[in-house]
C-alpha cells in the first residue's frame, strides 16, 4: 500500500507558515516542511508537481532581506524537526512517518510516484545520475565564489567564478552528457520515461540560482543530451504551471 495518499492542497498549492505547526501531520495528509525558498526542497516539489500530487507545502517564513527564520528556530526548539536532527527539509508521510535529508526524501518520492526507473538496474542508473548532479553542486560550492561567503575579496570570487563556468563546469557536464547518451534516449536520462535523474539535471541546469543561470546555460552549450532532457522537463505542463505559480523567493 502506498504511503502517499490524497491530501488537501491549500492556497494555490502552498501554505506559507509563519507559526509553529503541530509536530506530526494530520492523518491522510502529505506534508513537506522547509523554508520559504526553493533550496533543498525544490526537487521534491517538482516531483510532486510532475505526479499531480496534492500536499501541504509548509514554509517557514524568512526575515525580509535576511537568511533567517524565526518560525524555523521556534519549530526547531519545539522539537518539530527532531527526525531530521533539527534541520529542514522534513517530509511527513500520510501515515505520519517523518523522513529527513533532502536526497532521502527525493528518492522516497521518486519510488512512490514512479520516477525511479522500471527495473532495479534503471533505479541504480537514476540514482547514479542524481549523484552526478549532486557532485556538481557540491563542487560549485567548494569553489568558493558564492555571494554568501565572506572569506574572499570580490576580485578573488570573480576569478574563481570565471574558472568554474569557463573550464570546470563544461568539463564535468561533458562527461555527464556522454554518460546519459548510453543510459537514456529521447530526452530521458535513463530508459524511456521520466525519472528523478531528469529532474536532477533540469534543476542543476535550468532551475539553478538565478544569478548563475546565464553562465550555467553557456557551460552546457555543447551538451546535446543534457539540453534535450532539460527541454523535455521544461515542456511538462505540470512543471510549467508550478514554476509560473510558485512564489518569488530569496533563494
Amino acid at each position: 500500500m502506498r504511503l502517499i495518499r490524497s491530501a488537501v492542497l491549500f492556497s494555490s498549492s502552498l501554505v506559507l507558515s509563519t507559526a509553529l505547526a503541530s509536530p506530526a501531520a494530520a492523518p491522510g495528509r502529505l506534508t513537506l516542511k522547509y523554508f520559504d525558498g526553493r533550496g533543498r526542497a525544490e526537487t521534491a516539489r517538482i516531483l510532486l508537481a510532475l505526479a499531480g500530487e496534492e500536499y501541504d507545502d509548509h514554509r517557514y517564513a524568512m526575515t525580509p532581506g535576511k537568511m533567517e527564520s524565526a518560525a524555523f528556530l521556534a519549530a526547531k526548539e519545539a522539537g518539530d524537526l527532531k527526525a531530521n536532527l533539527g534541520k529542514a527539509p522534513l517530509l511527513i508521510t500520510a501515515d505520519g512517518v517523518e523522513i529527513g535529508q533532502s536526497h532521502a526524501i527525493e528518492r522516497y518520492l521518486a519510488r512512490e510516484l514512479g520516477f525511479m526507473g522500471s527495473t532495479p538496474v534503471e533505479e541504480a542508473l537514476v540514482d547514479c545520475v542524481a549523484e552526478h548532479c549532486r557532485d556538481v553542486r557540491d563542487a560549485q560550492f567548494r569553489k568558493g565564489f558564492s555571494a554568501f561567503l565572506r572569506d574572499k575579496t570580490d576580485e578573488e570570487k570573480a576569478a574563481l567564478r570565471a574558472e568554474w563556468f569557463d573550464t570546470d563546469l563544461p568539463a564535468v557536464l561533458g562527461k555527464i552528457d556522454e554518460a546519459i547518451r548510453e543510459t537514456g534516449t529521447g530526452g530521458f536520462a535513463v530508459g524511456n520515461k521520466r525519472s528523478l535523474a531528469d529532474v536532477a539535471i533540469w534543476s542543476m541546469l535550468k532551475d539553478c540560482y538565478p544569478p548563475y543561470a546565464e553562465d550555467t546555460a553557456k557551460s552546457a552549450e555543447g551538451c546535446a543530451a543534457l539540453k534535450a532532457v532539460v527541454e523535455s522537463v521544461d515542456a511538462e505542463p505540470t512543471v510549467r504551471k508550478w514554476v509560473e505559480e510558485r512564489p518569488e523567493t530569496l533563494f
